[in-house]
């Protein structure tokens, strides 16, 4: 394991909460890429963020049109606004369910010139974690190191990461996920 430098903090979470063992092992792994050079991407985050202020500002708008006219005169200025906070709303609510899905961290190493993205997941009653890595060149680089890879799946029982007293075992975790990473960069698509 690479040592980042500083003296990481003792994370202790609730075992029979799989939310929050799920919560551990995403910070976790976003902390394992960050110490490798990873920087993290806020794509995502842009998207619903842009449109949501969008949303925003239209109702903002209506209320200090409003503010100075009666409702009379700026109720359709009003059906607008509410049409179109709905809209972005809907729109944010879609890219989560439909591009961002499971995805939890992006994050570029210009380095070793390529983008890794994390998605994890956990079913209900069921203490396993569910982590899919993917990688792909980074955008307009002439010699890619790495090609688009098929997505690598790795399955853990919770009780692997984590001690009785809920004691995240960083070590351990932090030696199969560079496991898989290293698989991942490994392979080539098919």
């Amino acid at each position: 394991m690479v040592s980042t430098g500083s003296t990481q903090s003792k994370v202790v979470v609730n075992t029979s909460s799989i939310s929050e063992l799920k919560s551990a092992c995403d910070s976790g792994l976003k902390d394992f890429l960050k110490a490798r050079g990873y920087e993290e991407m806020h794509t995502h985050t842009d998207v619903k963020l842009i449109l949501g202020y969008i949303g925003v500002v239209f109702c903002a708008i209506d209320f200090a049109y409003s503010w100075k006219y009666p409702f009379s005169q700026t109720k359709w200025f009003s059906y607008i606004s509410v049409a179109i906070y709905a809209l972005t709303s809907v729109l944010a609510l879609v890219y989560s369910y439909a591009v961002q899905r499971d995805t939890f961290f992006v994050g570029y190493n210009k380095a070793k010139g390529h983008v890794i993205s994390a998605g994890s997941r956990t079913k209900t009653n069921e203490p396993t974690y569910r982590l899919t890595l993917t990688t792909r060149p980074i955008r307009g680089r002439q010699d890619p190191p790495v090609f688009y890879s098929k997505p690598l799946e790795l399955k853990h029982p919770f009780t692997a990461w984590f001690y009785d007293d809920g004691e995240f075992a960083s070590e351990k975790f932090s030696a199969d996920v560079e496991a898989a990473v290293e698989a991942l960069l490994a392979k080539k698509s098919e």
